[in-house]
């Protein structure tokens, strides 16, 4: 036929193969855990729902108050930190918010050999950072520079997660699957 541009026989049985699919989740889940988004958190308590558990410091008295880490300098140089095993050349994004109050903040994140990433923090934000470690340990530090006794800043939703695909295109979603059970029907 003149306008025939595929073999109508092979398309039917694979648009009535993917029809019959509906709203499964088999058929799209694969992809959407490909994206960061669904990675799981390896920060332990980063959300500082279980109080100040997993966070180790020094020369500071940590708290969680409304729901966000205070870290209170005792000394010039205060922190809160957790290592996290990650693995070793995985890309990792790093999140956390920042509340500045009394000084300048930073955030660190050290990889177990010689790299480390520091951002200094002196506003209130959503602070990201992207890391590809040569260890399988990354040493994540919320820090408080050349503060005083009673200087505090507060820390909350920290998170460290594998890089993924960051959106997932639907329409090639629906195109693998439907493509994949029209070589299955093909085989039938």
């Amino acid at each position: 036929m003149a306008n025939e541009i595929y073999d109508s026989t092979w398309w039917g049985n694979t648009i009535d193969t993917a029809s019959s699919i509906g709203t499964s989740t088999e058929m799209i889940q694969g992809q959407f855990n490909m994206l960061t988004s669904n990675q799981p958190n390896l920060v332990v308590n980063g959300d500082f729902s279980n109080g100040t558990n997993e966070w180790s410091s020094v020369n500071s008295t940590l708290s969680v108050v409304d729901g966000k880490l205070k870290v209170l300098a005792t000394d010039a140089f205060s922190y809160a930190r957790q290592n996290i095993t990650i693995t070793s050349g995985k890309k990792y994004k790093i999140t956390v918010d920042f509340f500045y109050n009394s000084l300048v903040g930073n955030i660190e994140v050290y990889d177990g050999t010689t790299n480390t990433i520091s951002e200094q923090l002196s506003e209130d934000g959503l602070i990201t950072l992207y890391v590809t470690p040569n260890s399988t340990n990354l040493r994540l530090t919320l820090l408080n520079r050349n503060g005083v006794f009673g200087d505090f800043n507060y820390w909350g939703n920290v998170s460290v997660k594998e890089v993924r695909a960051t959106t997932v295109e639907a329409s090639k979603c629906l195109a693998d699957a439907i493509h994949r059970i029209g070589i299955q029907d093909i085989q039938n």
